[in-house]
């Protein structure tokens, strides 16, 4: 196929070299046959550069689009992603203020049990101390008529008076001492200390951290050592042989020599 393409071109040069040759008797001829043939190059030229410049437009143009496409999309995207931050920033105050609301709920709820309970225990003692007076009164007065004798009404009273006493003791050192400030159902134990408290990932992380660095210290100095006592026993060794060498004499493995 080649050879064939390059016959017709070589075919097509010895034609055009004859034509040339026979207008050149005619210089009018030759000169108009020279005219457009310039006019065929410049105008084959001027439009495959024309095609060109079309293409090489055609292609900015398209990569401008494309630019600019990339551009709006970045835009929309950017205002995609202020509204859904706006949307987060949103809720997430929505949820802090829920859950500040919860808490201060709760908490209030804790203050009003406390209170009331204690505001029960102070009535329960109000109580006792009216069922007392009620118990003494009837005593006093038949003391009074001489019912009973006076040992009898001092004994009593005085026995109930210690056992009031010692109830509002008792009541007054707990609340004190062992009631939870915070839960009235809870009791405080000081020798054991408080709740135990959770441990955070911080400081998980940085015991873990800890320990790693303390292992490759220990692996540090293990091979340290290691490599220092290898070396000790080689040199022990190469001297143990060189003193062997020196001290005792070849051996040779031929007959002895004779003394004449």
């Amino acid at each position: 196929m080649s050879d064939q393409i390059s016959s017709i071109l070589n075919l097509q040069d010895s034609e055009l070299a004859n034509s040339i040759h026979k207008l050149s008797s005619d210089p009018a001829k030759l000169n108009s046959f020279i005219a457009k043939r310039k006019s065929d190059v410049y105008n084959s030229v001027t439009k495959e550069h024309s095609d060109n410049f079309q293409k090489v437009y055609g292609d900015y143009t398209r990569s401008s689009d494309g630019i600019k496409n990339t551009l709006y999309f970045h835009a929309r995207n950017k205002d995609l992603d202020d509204l859904q931050e706006a949307e987060y920033s949103k809720i997430k105050n929505q949820a802090d203020i829920i859950a500040f609301n919860n808490q201060s709920a709760k908490r209030q709820y804790e203050i009003n049990e406390w209170t009331s309970n204690n505001k029960l225990d102070t009535l329960f003692f109000f109580q006792l101390l009216l069922i007392v007076l009620t118990i003494i009164g009837p005593l006093l007065y038949a003391n009074k008529i001489g019912l009973i004798p006076s040992s009898v009404y001092y004994g009593i009273s005085t026995l109930v008076g210690i056992a009031v006493l010692l109830t509002l003791l008792v009541r007054l050192q707990y609340n004190i001492k062992s009631r939870d400030t915070r839960f009235w159902n809870r009791r405080r134990f000081a020798k054991m200390g408080g709740p135990p408290t959770t441990v955070s990932c911080d400081s998980i992380s940085s015991l873990v951290s800890e320990g790693q660095n303390t292992l490759h210290s220990l692996e540090s100095e293990a091979k340290e050592f290691g490599s220092n006592v290898v070396s000790v026993v080689k040199q022990n060794v190469n001297d143990l042989s060189a003193n062997l060498s020196t001290s005792n004499p070849p051996v040779s493995n031929g007959p002895a020599p004779v003394r004449q």
